[in-house]
């Protein structure tokens, strides 16, 4: 009878698991970490040239979010050295190659990836790193598409209010950034698109980590994160890179991505790097450099070189 019991017990948890997985598959994707009011400038991290900006979403929040600066010692596709100061440089008359939005992975917050955009800066990139709905000291509660329209969101205050040219900004994306990324890169003018740790979606990913449920268990519909079907839509030239001791995103996937684009693309993978510590790879920041100078060189009429 207790066996009986027990039995009993467990399916009827599982059912209702079930039942609110729609409710519940939000809270095994986001992770945000709020930034307490004195942790919120980059100063307060190390980062004392960059600064604090906020953007308006289309839904009436507001984005929190950091701005780098080109490193100052890097040097325009012409050798002249760009002039300090001025941000968002390259539509204001100074010389930096060119601008870039980073959206981070699915946990934290944008104090924890300072070190990647100040990094990004170095390559001669006017940097803007923002923070999703719901993290560090963005308004809002984080969901897919509201990702998304933080995605616009940034894109637009770039675009608009900053006057960077479109045709020398690059999309990065980290992770759960990639689906990002790759949905911003549909239908915009960007010069190039970087996916990094990319998954196909997020279905595929509970299945491979619960595959002693049944599939038809896992019936995942939101969210989905769906990075390969964006990624057979984006234009622009692409680089993917992944890990080669990746053990967050199951094997194959970020290649998955790498095949459905139909843009000029290159596959990068980093030998020794597994998920989270990929940026700390120097064959990575190598592919970087090539990857950015060969768009933004191309965005200037040199062609694309990737194949």
């Amino acid at each position: 009878m207790e066996l009986l019991a027990v039995v009993a017990a467990v399916a009827g948890l599982l059912a209702v698991v079930h039942l609110c997985l729609p409710r519940l598959a939000p809270f095994f994707v986001f992770y945000p970490e709020p930034l307490a009011p004195h942790e919120t400038h980059p100063r307060y991290w190390g980062f004392v040239d960059a600064s604090e900006v906020r953007i308006p979403t289309e839904d009436g929040l507001e984005l929190h979010a950091w701005w780098f600066p080109a490193a100052h010692d890097q040097r325009a596709g012409d050798g002249t050295a760009r002039g300090e100061g001025a941000r968002g440089g390259t539509a204001r008359g100074g010389t930096v190659r060119g601008a870039a939005i980073y959206f981070h992975g699915n946990a934290g917050h944008l104090g924890d990836r300072g070190t990647v955009a100040a990094a990004l800066a170095n390559l001669g990139l006017d940097v803007l790193l923002p923070d999703y709905r719901g993290y560090g000291a963005s308004e809002g509660k984080p969901s897919e598409e509201g990702l998304y329209a933080d995605a616009r969101a940034a894109y637009r205050w770039l675009v608009e209010e900053e006057g960077i040219d479109p045709g020398h900004l690059i999309v990065f994306g980290n992770s759960l950034g990639s689906a990002v990324a790759a949905d911003l890169a549909i239908g915009r003018p960007v010069a190039g698109v970087v996916l990094l740790g990319p998954f196909t979606d997020i279905p595929s990913i509970a299945r491979h980590r619960l595959s002693w449920l049944p599939e038809w268990y896992l019936d995942w519909r939101s969210p989905r994160f769906d990075t390969r079907d964006r990624a057979s839509r984006i234009e622009a030239p692409t680089l993917v890179g992944a890990g080669a001791e990746d053990r967050v995103i199951p094997p194959g996937q970020s290649r998955a991505v790498y095949e459905a684009l139909a843009a000029p693309r290159r596959w990068l993978e980093v030998p020794g790097a597994g998920h989270n510590d990929i940026f700390s790879q120097q064959a990575l920041w190598q592919a970087l450099h090539r990857f950015t100078r060969e768009v933004l060189g191309s965005s200037e009429g040199s062609g694309t070189k990737l194949q």
